[in-house]
């Protein structure tokens, strides 16, 4: 057996190289060549076309074969509990598998931690170098720099410091084209066609994932990692179409179909309030984009794309709402029923959080007893190995799941006392919390605080209902009571007056 993946041809582990090895290995030791196959896949698992014909070839000659040979562990596996389940089940029909190289006597026990380090340290490799190629495609995306295969409309090519960069082919013009039609209320299987006798043949499924990818506005998505969520950030490439095409489009693809609509949260902060404006004279969402001025500076604004009739100054908008925010102030006689309400919510959370984690732990069980019987059935010869394989991988990441989600759940949520404290702190310095905050967390503020969208006129802000909790802990002298034209502040109104129904009592995020 010899094999390469593509890239280790170049440090001397060709098939040539490997084969000519194995032949000189079996003609010094006076062993017959009964099979021999090449492989160019990837060891992480064995489900590998040319291993499959070796399994299939030892099935049609039972006991007619004695080794399985290579020149070192590597090439046989990089993955250790596969490698020891094929090697175990090898020797089973008679098969004793060996690396040339790297020789190993499997009849002195203490030769199995040799084995284990020959097959563990290739692994280790490979988890690395994954890690390593991760992460420096991530550094790359951070920078605006697509690095993986050009999507359709784009080519792979390199910039004057040989670095990866991704350009407009002769697809591009065709891509504008199909963006513009369906921002015109276009039907994208008209547009199919329409593409092909312009020399553009593209299928209906993948023009949808092209009409719903932000890289054609020339933005990446930087992938999440440990410490820092996804995000989308302004690429070093030529973007086919606008931003406000594209959003354009996004609206158009929304209204006429029924899935969910998807969220392009773009990691800029002088647009925090996109996605919670709406606009005054046709309701829908405003977005947010920048443009360059006469003297070429950038200038972040609020627009609607609906309608066109409104466009403000992100500043102006941002600055209303985090002097809104500063108003806000709790009455000091409230703080005690804010926290009464809130510790019984904290009580019904846990209540709630134990009886979740009884189900997930029931879960895990449940997965483990299904690869105590898978293993037990594989023993008894009731499958074979590569079904074994297959349902293993399938049950141990089904059981690695629910325990990712029990470890959230099990979280240390001692100190309710003092997350209390803080949150009632919080609450009371709302403003100052609110103007430090990312984006992210002031959308979710005010989310908690507006349950309905906000609107700007271009001096306040109007709204249709704030959260009645809020209302009542807000301090009157400070100007927040409500007046009968609906205004609780120099710069907020209610637009509709809503009649006593109760308070809802706060969530625990408030």
């Amino acid at each position: 057996m010899s094999r390469v993946s593509s890239d280790e041809q170049a440090k001397g582990y060709s098939l040539d190289v490997q084969s000519e090895a194995l032949e000189k290995y079996c003609e010094r030791n006076d062993i017959e060549i009964v099979y021999t196959f090449r492989e160019d896949h990837s060891a992480k698992s064995f489900d590998r076309p040319a291993f499959k014909e070796f399994q299939e070839h030892v099935k049609r000659n039972k006991n007619k074969i004695d080794f399985l040979l290579f020149t070192t562990w590597d090439r046989f596996s990089r993955n250790v509990m596969d490698a020891y389940l094929v090697i175990d089940k090898l020797k089973g029909l008679g098969i004793e598998t060996q690396a040339i190289e790297q020789p190993i006597d499997f009849s002195i026990p203490e030769n199995k931690m040799l084995l284990a380090m020959y097959l563990v340290m290739p692994e280790i490799d490979n988890d690395r170098r994954s890690i390593k190629v991760k992460e420096g495609m991530r550094a790359a995306f951070k920078t605006g720099r697509w690095c993986s295969k050009a999507p359709y409309g784009y080519r792979n090519t390199r910039d004057e410091n040989n670095r990866p960069l991704i350009v407009p082919n002769q697809h591009a013009e065709s891509i504008r084209h199909a963006f513009e039609r369906i921002s015109k209320g276009g039907l994208q299987s008209d547009l199919v066609i329409e593409l092909k006798t312009r020399g553009t043949p593209i299928s209906k499924s993948r023009l949808s994932l092209v009409l719903r990818n932000p890289l054609y506005m020339g933005k990446i998505k930087v992938p999440a990692s440990e410490s820092e969520p996804s995000y989308f950030t302004e690429g070093i490439h030529e973007g086919i179409v606008s931003e406000t095409l594209f959003l354009t489009v996004q609206q158009e693809l929304n209204k006429n179909h029924s899935r969910k609509r998807i969220s392009i949260k773009l990691k800029d902060e002088k647009l925090p309030l996109r996605g919670i404006l709406a606009c005054s004279k046709c309701g829908e969402k405003l977005t947010g984009s920048r443009s360059r001025g006469r003297r070429g500076n950038l200038y972040a604004y609020y627009h609607c794309n609906h309608c066109s009739k409104e466009r403000y100054r992100a500043e102006a908008v941002n600055d209303t709402l985090t002097e809104v925010m500063r108003g806000f102030k709790f009455k000091k006689a409230n703080k005690l029923i804010h926290q009464a309400l809130v510790s019984r919510l904290l009580k019904d959370d846990t209540k709630s959080r134990s009886n979740e984690v009884k189900k997930v732990q029931s879960e895990i069980l449940k997965q483990e007893d299904r690869i105590q019987r898978l293993q037990n059935n594989l023993a008894d010869g009731i499958i074979e190995s590569e079904d074994y394989l297959s349902m293993k991988n399938r049950f141990r990441e089904s059981k690695r799941n629910a325990e990712e989600r029990l470890s959230t759940m099990q979280g240390d949520h001692t100190g309710k006392e003092e997350l209390l404290r803080k949150a009632v702190h919080a609450i009371d310095k709302l403003g100052r919390v609110y103007s430090e905050a990312n984006s992210t967390d002031k959308i979710k503020i005010l989310g908690s605080i507006f349950p309905e969208m906000i609107e700007f006129d271009g001096i306040k802000c109007r709204t249709p209902k704030i959260n009645e909790a809020i209302l009542l802990c807000l301090n009157a002298d400070k100007g927040f009571s409500q007046k009968k034209s609906g205004t609780i502040h120099n710069k907020l109104e209610l637009s509709r007056l809503v009649g006593d129904e109760g308070f809802e009592p706060p969530t625990p995020s408030v």
